[in-house]
């Protein structure tokens, strides 16, 4: 299965975590009040088709596209509330406003255009997200994507280059350091295109466009800007380097010059199989 995922996992952009000293530093004390707490589209062709196919194995791998729910204990869906005080005490927010909080998948969505319905990929099964504390983003079911928005100009100021990086560590054993499961190098996982669905779609968001992806990227891009943001999407990824049982992590996107995190978030980390 994981030879068939490369086509569509080269397409997409990635975050990158880091299993660093200064990881173990950040998380270094965690250990005990855990377990003390816790006994969690031609290119638009091209771009379609990989979209298309990565959705498709995303979707086998899950049973069928937008997890929502509840299920067994056994590697499925299991219910998420919000992480451990003894986690997020150990997260000190960047203080720049997330806003435009949003949780969905990536998949399959259509539109009606006169008799014939076409179909597109895109951020869909969207629902809105409510920010704890400063910066604590809502908990992320395997494969679900977290949405938000910040100040363009005050992000890029935080970054003098290569300052921010992904760190995540188990919730029940926090003080082992950063997992090293996978490997992203992007703070933006969806595409602009992703974003602005075909007008008429079938997810009922009104925030839309028309034409081709590139022109709803374009739009997209556009709208942003105009209203001062910067977009950034982060996938709740398989474990893609064992077979380890289902697993909660608790991810924090770290600053390493300031020392402070821009967002954190718990999320079930499940096995790629």
């Amino acid at each position: 299965m994981m030879n068939l995922l490369k086509p569509a996992v080269a397409a997409l952009f990635a975050v990158s975590m880091l299993s660093s000293g200064a990881a173990h530093a950040q998380f270094g004390g965690l250990g005990k009040a855990i377990k003390k707490e816790a006994k969690q589209t031609k290119r638009d062709a091209e771009r379609e088709a990989v979209d298309e196919a990565k959705n498709a194995i995303d979707n086998a791998i899950r049973g069928k596209g937008g997890t929502t729910g509840k299920r067994g204990s056994s590697g499925g869906l299991v219910a998420l509330g919000t992480p451990s005080s003894a986690l997020t005490s150990q997260t000190q927010c960047a203080g720049i406003a997330l806003t435009n909080v949003t949780v969905g998948n990536l998949g399959s969505y259509t539109f009606q255009q006169g008799f014939s319905k076409e179909k597109r990929t895109g951020f869909i099964n969207r629902k809105p997200g409510k920010v704890s504390g400063a910066c604590i983003a809502p908990s992320l079911q395997p494969q679900e994507i977290l949405y938000f928005e910040v100040d363009e100009k005050k992000y890029k100021a935080m970054d003098k280059g290569n300052d921010f990086t992904w760190q995540c560590v188990k919730s029940d054993d926090p003080g082992a350091g950063t997992v090293d499961y996978w490997t992203w190098h992007s703070d933006q996982y969806l595409g602009d295109s992703h974003m602005k669905l075909h007008c008429g779609n079938d997810q009922g968001v009104s925030d839309c466009a028309t034409g081709t992806n590139s022109s709803r990227a374009s739009a997209y891009t556009a709208d942003r800007k105009k209203r001062g943001k910067y977009g950034i999407s982060f996938l709740a990824r398989l474990n893609e380097r064992s077979s380890a049982k289902t697993e909660k992590l608790y991810c924090q996107y770290y600053n390493k010059r300031t020392g402070k995190s821009l967002v954190a978030f718990e999320y079930l980390s499940a096995p790629a199989r």
